[in-house]
């Protein structure tokens, strides 16, 4: 097989692979639009629905699925959040993620629920905030959803691109816990879901 042919073929598998990659990230919001879209599965009050103005997204950025390194915490403390109706959630600590975006290291917290919540017992809840809140994304921060399946070889992908908004940033009538100060970045996260008034 010579140069010019083995070249061809990893370019081709290079764009299959983001192609899928892709895709996946549009299905993930659109489905994310049709349950806040649906009458039947939108979280939101029949008060609210005529002033929801819908789901919006930053472009998908591969950049921004990074591969963090992962460490259990062994014993983690139970910690109290602050929620957005002034009352208190409880997650435990369950391990840090390290990885760099932008050409700097940060440092992430993945939380579980305490108690676990049933049928919930392997989820995994990353709050975090990041410089474009307030102005291109939720004041309040954002989440993503990971699964301890996820984590292979102590690595786990950190996908910002599934970056969320509690529902409280649309709806009054949730309670939604506050992403903790350790889990802010100072960086700008122009993916996931983004937000204006």
């Amino acid at each position: 097989m010579n140069r010019f042919v083995i070249l061809s073929f990893i370019v081709f598998n290079f764009i299959s692979c983001a192609s899928s990659y892709n895709s996946s990230i549009s299905k993930y919001q659109q489905d994310l639009k049709n349950e806040w879209n649906n009458p039947e599965t939108t979280p939101l009050k029949e008060d609210e629905k005529e002033k929801f103005k819908g789901i919006t997204f930053f472009p998908v950025n591969n950049d921004f699925a990074v591969k963090a390194n992962f460490t259990k915490i062994e014993n983690g403390k139970t910690i109290p959040f602050p929620t957005s109706a002034q009352k208190i959630k409880h997650y435990r600590e369950y391990g840090k993620v390290n990885f760099e975006l932008n050409e700097k290291p940060f440092e992430l917290t993945l939380y579980q629920s305490d108690p676990p919540i049933e049928g919930y017992e392997n989820s995994l809840f990353l709050p975090f905030t990041d410089d474009t809140n307030g102005v291109t994304t939720y004041g309040g921060g954002r989440y993503i959803d990971l699964e301890i399946k996820d984590i292979k070889n102590k690595s786990v992908t950190v996908d910002f691109n599934k970056a969320y908004n509690p529902y409280c940033a649309y709806s009054k009538y949730y309670n939604c816990p506050i992403p903790p100060a350790n889990n802010y970045l100072e960086t700008e996260i122009n993916a996931g879901v983004s937000y204006s008034e």
